[in-house]
């Protein structure tokens, strides 16, 4: 005799029966599907959370740090490594950006794009 799991209250008419390995098969299959969901750059999903985390925080530290003294800075994320694209006024102004983006938890590696433009 199968095992049954019922789920639901309520009459005897309104619940749905499954039986165990019908239910063990259906998580089984979700397992697989949800370890298998990744970009087309191979990033899971919490890299890629963390990659967005880390892109704000650079962000929101560079406005808080430097204001109106950076020109327009884009930074991209990915895996950890932060590229810096984007001008600044100085070679000081460069230095600071990149000691400000050194300093934010999760960043691994800078890789400095930035042009100098008085």
């Amino acid at each position: 005799m199968p095992v049954k799991l019922f789920f639901g209250s309520g009459c005897r008419d309104c619940r749905k029966a499954f039986n165990l390995p019908t239910v063990f098969a259906m998580l089984l299959l979700l397992l697989i599907v949800s370890s298998a969901c990744t970009t087309p750059g191979g990033r899971s999903t919490g890299v890629v959370y963390d990659d967005a985390l880390i892109s704000t925080k650079v962000k929101t530290r560079l406005t808080e740090m430097l204001g109106g003294q950076v020109i327009g800075i884009d930074v991209d994320v990915y895996q950890g490594e932060v590229t810096l694209q984007g001008r600044v006024r100085s070679p000081n102004m460069e230095s600071r950006v990149i000691a400000v983006t050194v300093q934010v938890q999760g960043v691994r590696k800078v890789i400095n794009l930035l042009k100098i433009i008085p």
